[in-house]
Order: C-alpha cells, then structure tokens, then sequence
C-alpha cells in the first residue's frame, strides 16, 4: 500500500485510501491524528519524536529541534551531544516515526509513499526531503505540491474552475493558482512564503505577552525556559481560541516568584489587539496573494473556487480573505489540518490504480539555469514551466587541452540564487579552446526534481554528469541510517 504523507513544519499527518475507497487518517501511538515535527535527544543513543519532544522544545532546547522543515535542503546543522546532524537527517527521524506508528496500523510495512511539499520548494529543499524519507526506507513515489494535495482532497469538480489554495501552515504560507476540469489540475501560478506560518504568530504573541509582564511587574521572562514553554502554550491556545470567540483570556498562574510572592500572567487577548499586534504578517499575507494574482494576470473576481487549508487558516483574519474573492465558492470543510495529507492518499490511490486517476500538470516555481563567463545568470528553465520537461543547451571549452566542462547550475529565487552544485563533464580527448560542443541536459522529473545529463555531440559520447560543491552531493554521496533508538 502506498500512503500519504505531510510532512509539516510544526506537525506531520498520515492518511490512507482505505478497501471502501475512504481517506483516513493514521493515528499515531498516543491515539492523535497529528504528530508534532520536534525531535528530542534524550541521550547520544535515544531520540523522542512528537509529543513528548514538543513538551521539551523550551526546556531543553539544546537537545531539541523543531521547524526543520524550514531548514531542509541548505548547509545548516545542528550539533547535539558533540555531533552534528544534517537537516534532513533530523526529517529522517520524524519519517522514522511516521512509518513506524503507520506500519503497526495498517499491519504492514509501509514502504512507499506520496509526500508533499510547499509548491515553492525549490530543488535542494525537494531532494533534501527525498532523502530524509529514503534514508529510513520510505520510497518516495511522487513529491505532492501541498495545495494541489489540498485541492484534490475536495475530488474533481464537474465544470471548468479557476481554484485558488491558499494554504497557511505552521511554518510556510503556500499560494497556488490553478484550472481544473475534466479531470485536469493545471497550475496556473504559486507564489507564498517558505519563512511565513502560524508559528511566527505565536512569537509575536509569546513577545507580547513577555513585554507586557515586565511592564506590569519589572520581571523579565524572556530568559527563563520553563516559563517561555508555559507562555508558549498558553498563546498558542489563545491564537486557537479566537478562532472561535472574539476575545479570550491568558492566564498563567504561578509564572514567577519573588520577594513579594508569587506572580500570575492574566491577559485579555482580542481579535483586533491580535491582528493589531500581528499587522506586518497580515499585510505580507495580504500581498502576497495579490502577487500571485497578478502574475497570472487574474482578478479576484475571476476565481470560482477559493480552498482553505493549513491548521494556521482558521484564523479570523484569514477566513476574512474570501471576501476578496466576490465569485467564489468557499472549501473548508475539511479538517485543514488533515487536507494535505488527505490529498496525498488520494493520489496514492490514484497511482495504485485504485481510484480513477486525473492529470496533474504542476509548474516550476523557481527559474533554473548556470553562470556564464561573465558571472550572470543564464536561464534553461523558466519560471512556470510545466514539469515533466527537458531543456538542453550547448556548453563549450574556454582553454586549450581541455578536457573538462564545468557548469555552476543556479535555481532564482526571488533576488537571490541558490546554488545547486556544479556539473563536470569529462572527456576520453583534450579539446582546443572552443572546440567542444557538449549537450547539457535539465532535465526536470515527476517530482520537480533537477537531473542532469551530458553528450558530446561530435563523438556521441555520453559521460554520467557529477555533481559537486552541493548541499547534498546526491550522485556520490552514500546514505547511512542513525543508529537511534527513536521512541
């Protein structure tokens, strides 16, 4: 069986097609459908994943990650107990505990999945989430763009659509502009934020209120642990229940002692004070959604159908943006935590052939290319292109005796490039300045994952291109599960 899994910034969530060709999601061993994406080292041999590692995050934060997500795909690591692990080294372990809690559900053991992932991921951050799947023995059979997920959760609609996904999670804000009809999702456009989600409301809030109590009683908590785990989770709960009532009270208890007794927190928080206080993330939002409009050069009164997603969407402010959108019929009913995940079984179903299958034609959210000569940015694929896809451009010699063509390949992401490594081609002869005539081709897979081949064009000689100088250095580079016990 093939499964579907969202792999999430603050939580992570499993569902399955079932034999009555029903979406359900796994619960994990405490009986909950969501899985906090925080990993705890309790010792050099023994990790927590979930849970019991979110109740650590503020206490002993040394020995604590979380938001990897945000992290997956760069040079960052972390060192815990004097070694150090890679981003997706630490994903592994949450897909670690994924497949484990899944596989004792399903009586199975869960080898292939469907994963997703924000539709502005770019190339190091997919591979870097293939590779924490596959370092725990999950093949990954598709890489889901997340609001395509979250679209074909709510199934195939009969007339022709232009839908807007608006997918607001823990830790990324995902915009997707999409068609569908007759059994086609063609992505129109993405935009959003890889470093924009709930969590950063919570921060704002967890500020606010720490600001608040050193006004009021001169006691800065900003640097006690176990009282910022407390306000942590008393604004998270805050920021939920204003989903639902106008205004809410935080209250901590016990939050410090000093000469003259214990002190309490006790706040009134409201939804203008929290959009008042949170006003810079909400204008971000706000723009850009326009921005994805207006890339695929729509107006809001064009789209027909408007789809919430992300458990971050609940929030009032958020639900207020359907009123931008005059035409369009609401979707957000089902659960938003649990859509994207939903979306990915479907797939999963389709790909098993178990569910009548729809063509899914997602776009390349970022601009792939190389450095030319100069240092500038010479673009192969564009921005939007449709993938799968190839494209090919010729590359030559700058010296005499010559052997070796080295291309730097680039993904454009907004004002920045990422560097994705460099390709070397070898050759079995020794070329005169300009006399190559190599065939580079980028090849952009199923998953919108770069692949690069190569061909000398005047010998027919094809050599296997190796990376270099990468995040990953995928082609050479041999994978070794942690020997962790993970619990």
């Amino acid at each position: 069986m093939i499964i579907g899994i969202d792999f999430g910034t603050t939580n992570s969530v499993v569902a399955y097609v079932d034999e009555n060709m029903k979406v359900n999601v796994i619960v994990n061993e405490r009986g909950s459908r969501l899985t906090p994406s925080v990993v705890y080292f309790k010792n050099e041999k023994q990790v927590f994943v979930g849970e019991m590692a979110k109740s650590q995050m503020l206490l002993k934060p040394s020995q604590t990650v979380s938001k990897v997500k945000r992290k997956i795909g760069t040079d960052h690591t972390y060192k815990i107990f004097n070694k150090e692990y890679k981003p997706y080294e630490i994903g592994s372990l949450i897909f670690s505990k994924l497949k484990k809690y899944s596989s004792e559900f399903l009586g199975i053991n869960v080898e292939k999945a469907v994963v997703t992932v924000p539709a502005y991921f770019d190339d190091n951050q997919r591979q870097g989430v293939i590779k924490a799947a596959k370092l725990v023995g999950i093949d990954v059979v598709k890489l889901l763009n997340e609001p395509t997920a979250a679209a074909l959760a709510y199934g195939v609609p009969n007339d022709e659509s232009t839908v807007l996904v608006l997918d607001l999670g823990g830790g990324t804000f995902d915009i997707t502009l999409m068609r569908q009809s007759n059994g086609l999702f063609e992505v129109l456009t993405t935009g959003g934020s890889t470093e924009l989600g709930g969590s950063d409301f919570d921060e704002i809030l967890a500020g606010w209120l720490v600001d608040e109590f050193q006004t009021d009683t001169g006691v800065d908590l900003s640097t006690d642990p176990i009282a910022l785990q407390q306000i942590y989770n008393a604004v998270e709960r805050a920021k939920i229940d204003l989903s639902n009532v106008n205004d809410t009270n935080v209250v901590i208890p016990y939050i410090a002692l000093t000469e003259r007794g214990p002190l309490h927190i006790n706040k009134i928080l409201t939804r203008e004070l929290f959009d008042s206080l949170c006003k810079n993330l909400i204008e971000k939002i706000d723009e850009l959604i326009d921005e994805t409009l207006s890339e695929a050069d729509l107006s809001p009164d064009q789209v027909n159908m408007l789809v919430f997603s992300g458990g971050a969407s609940r929030m009032p402010f958020f639900r207020k943006l359907s009123q931008k959108f005059p035409n369009a019929q609401i979707k957000a009913e089902i659960n938003p935590d649990e859509v994207v995940a939903m979306g990915a079984a479907v797939q999963a179903a389709m790909i098993e052939g178990r569910i009548k299958s729809v063509e899914l034609r997602d776009i390349l959210p970022h601009s792939l290319g190389v450095l030319d000569d100069d240092d500038n940015f010479v673009e192969i694929i564009k921005k939007g292109t449709i993938y799968p896809t190839v494209a090919t451009k010729m590359f030559t010699n700058t010296e005499d005796n010559q052997d070796t063509v080295t291309i730097q390949v680039l993904q454009e992401r907004g004002e920045k490039l990422v560097n994705l490594g460099k390709f070397h081609f070898k050759s079995s002869k020794k070329w005169k300045k300009n006399e190559a005539n190599i065939a580079v081709s980028f090849s952009l897979n199923n998953n919108g994952v770069l692949e690069v081949s190569a061909e000398d064009v005047d010998t027919g000689e094809v050599e296997e291109v190796v990376i270099t100088d990468s995040i990953f250095n995928y082609f050479d580079e041999e994978l070794h599960q942690l020997d962790l016990e993970i619990i």
